[in-house]
């Protein structure tokens, strides 16, 4: 791999951290075995090469696994908010039936609580 793919791997894995807590971890590894695999490339002993060639195989499918997670839960959430909007573009009153009706059990819920403090 050369040091500007690696570079823009990097970087966009920053990226993606900032967003979720889970995906920081994940890349988090990824970045420390790719530090142990650079790390142990001066060992030329046979059996650490094909060590070394199976773990990067392995980190690669992990990396290409929690990208294509992401893609796909990204895909399902815009699939589920055109629903969402075509539904409400039909059906405008029941929204706002359903916002009054939300909005007035609050309002009983916190004139409650209210009145059970001293």
């Amino acid at each position: 791999m050369s040091a500007t793919t690696e570079n823009n791997q990097h970087s966009r894995t920053h990226e993606a951290t900032d967003q979720d807590p889970i995906s920081a971890q994940f890349y988090e590894l990824f970045d420390g075995v790719e530090d142990l695999i650079k790390r142990v490339a001066e060992i030329e002993s046979p059996e650490i090469q094909k060590i070394r060639a199976k773990a990067r195989a392995a980190l690669i499918v992990a990396r290409s696994a929690v990208q294509d997670g992401a893609v796909h839960i990204g895909r399902q959430a815009r699939l589920a908010a055109g629903a969402t909007d075509d539904y409400l573009r039909e059906y405008p009153w029941y929204a706002v039936g359903l916002g009054t009706l939300v909005g007035f059990g609050a309002g009983l819920l916190a004139a409650r609580s209210s009145q059970r403090e001293p």
